[in-house]
């Protein structure tokens, strides 16, 4: 014990001490030095460190110069960039605030969303909000998320979208079925989750979520089986499928099978087996799509997903809203952003449109108490009677904890509300 806490002392005396030679090297330079040492670490850290250590500012300029040989037109827009972010970033703590080298490597972002400490609407809430904000680079595919620690706003999230992101997924082939070897019960290691939505009147959708591990996919396949009996024990559905990893240098794959089925109670079997590794798996689950029966249920299930843009990644992913990649499993390291979808039905409409407001309220489930800790609001409007909705929710500083999320759906046309709910839990980073 005493050993652990002289390493852990040494450690914080270290970076200490490495924080200090930092800052009393940039607070030696002129401040013409100071933006272009900013400047740098957002473009080229390596060349940003070494213009930061040269001991005079004659060898500095020199350095500077010879970088830029060549190259006029990138180093105007470095020097304004620079310029910019100096000014409107670096007032209190520019070694520390990473929007400036986020802004000078990237430029303005397409948008910068601005959170307040107005985010927690809960009236006895006493969890204090860190500010943040959010910037979008709609180009790059990237959302930087931003908090407040400090003095300075600190990097806490980046995610990706758009072409750029590869989702690895189970693709079908036509490959003849091998039955499972269940000698090999239970070695395969995959996670399972469901949602319902309606596909007209009187039948309904079940969507199948999993996601595979194969820690060797080269030259391998994969069977799928779903098998689905009603409540008389009666096989309504089976469902045999040959499946090729889509890249052999990931282990984890997504897939997804939609069903169409009447609004009864169901007992799900899915298995999935691997004939080349000999490696089997099987979940099964009830489902009770009964709601749906005559229209009574006019909103779906709260799915919660990856990834939702307008790139493609397969069919069987593909939605109105674009490609929606579930996250068979609701938990995630705190900070991390995610995406929530669900659909409307039956509401009524103008001139072909309809219009529906959409609340995201999201309570703190471990609380016990109906505080709002988060909430998120969009208006959405298209033709028809059916409404298609996604959002990216940022949980931003939302600590470690099991939450549960309303969305509260109002149709402005009728004054009618639909409620879905579903929950998430944010892990503690390691």
């Amino acid at each position: 014990m005493t050993k652990c806490l002289l390493k852990l002392l040494f450690l914080i005396l270290f970076l200490s001490c490495a924080v200090n030679i930092l800052a009393s090297r940039y607070y030696r330079l002129l401040e013409r030095e100071r933006k272009f040492f900013l400047g740098l670490r957002g473009i080229d850290s390596l060349a940003a460190y070494k213009y930061l250590n040269l001991p005079s500012p004659t060898e500095r300029k020199h350095y500077y110069e010879q970088y830029w040989v060549g190259k006029d037109e990138e180093r105007k827009e470095f020097e304004d960039r620079t310029e910019y972010a100096y000014k409107e970033f670096g007032r209190y703590a520019p070694l520390d605030d990473d929007r400036i080298s986020v802004y000078v490597k990237y430029g303005n972002p397409t948008r910068r969303y601005v959170v307040t400490p107005e985010k927690k609407v809960g009236i006895d809430s006493k969890e204090y909000v860190r500010p943040g904000e959010i910037w979008t680079y709609r180009k790059q595919g990237i959302d930087f998320d931003f908090l407040k620690i400090g003095r300075a706003y600190k990097i806490i999230a980046l995610s990706q979208f758009g072409d750029s992101v590869i989702i690895t997924f189970l693709k079908e082939d036509t490959v003849a079925f091998v039955p499972a070897d269940t000698t090999f019960f239970g070695n395969l290691n995959f996670d399972v989750n469901f949602a319902r939505f309606r596909q007209k009147k009187n039948l309904t959708r079940l969507e199948i979520y999993s996601l595979i591990r194969i820690h060797n996919a080269l030259n391998t396949r994969v069977m799928r089986s779903v098998r689905v009996y009603d409540f008389s024990e009666s096989l309504v559905v089976d469902k045999k499928s040959s499946l090729t990893p889509s890249s052999v240098q990931e282990t984890e794959f997504y897939d997804e099978v939609n069903l169409w089925l009447l609004p009864q109670k169901y007992l799900v079997i899915v298995e999935y087996f691997v004939p080349e590794g000999q490696s089997y798996g099987k979940k099964q689950f009830w489902v009770d799509l009964l709601d749906y029966k005559d229209d009574a249920k006019k909103i779906s299930d709260l799915t919660f997903a990856r990834l939702i843009d307008e790139s493609f990644t397969d069919e069987k992913f593909d939605k109105p809203p674009g490609r929606v990649i579930p996250l068979v499993s609701s938990k995630l390291p705190e900070s991390t952003p995610f995406y929530l979808y669900h659909e409307v039905y039956n509401l009524g409409t103008k001139d072909g449109m309809h219009l529906l407001k959409i609340d995201y309220e999201i309570y703190n489930e471990e609380k016990m108490r109906k505080e709002i800790v988060d909430i998120l609001s969009q208006t959405e409007t298209s033709e028809g009677d059916v409404a298609y909705i996604s959002s990216k929710y940022h949980p931003m500083d939302l600590p470690p904890g099991k939450y549960i999320v309303v969305a509260r759906n109002t149709d402005l046309i009728t004054g009618e509300e639909f409620t879905t709910v579903g929950g998430f839990v944010l892990e503690k980073r390691q």
